[in-house]
């Protein structure tokens, strides 16, 4: 697996796309590498393509929550692409899908 996710501007929006599970520190780590570096370029509205993990678990949501914490703190906004399949309902399970909003 790679651990490095690839990095977009697309507008007014970054972009990451992530691919692979978010299920351990490395992964974690490359959500982490791959937000700062948006982050670091000014942008405040961040969307999370989440299309290609199959397994999230708790450390990868903590990773989440700690990027929406950050962008929060700035009056920025972290979305998600459309979910899918077990990331979805974890999502909405932990009601994350009511913290954050679709980027359509």
């Amino acid at each position: 697996m790679s651990n490095e996710f690839d990095t977009e501007i697309l507008g007014d929006k970054g972009y990451i796309k992530v691919n692979g599970d978010l299920d351990s520190e490395p992964s974690g780590e490359a959500l982490r590498q791959a937000f700062n570096v948006l982050f670091d370029k000014g942008q405040r509205t961040i969307v999370l393509d989440l299309s290609g993990v199959q397994i999230i678990n708790s450390y990868g949501i903590g990773k989440v929550l700690t990027c929406y914490k950050r962008l929060k703190s700035e009056n920025g906004v972290l979305m998600v692409k459309p979910l899918q399949g077990f990331v979805k309902e974890t999502f909405e399970l932990l009601m994350l899908d009511k913290l954050l909003p679709t980027d359509e």
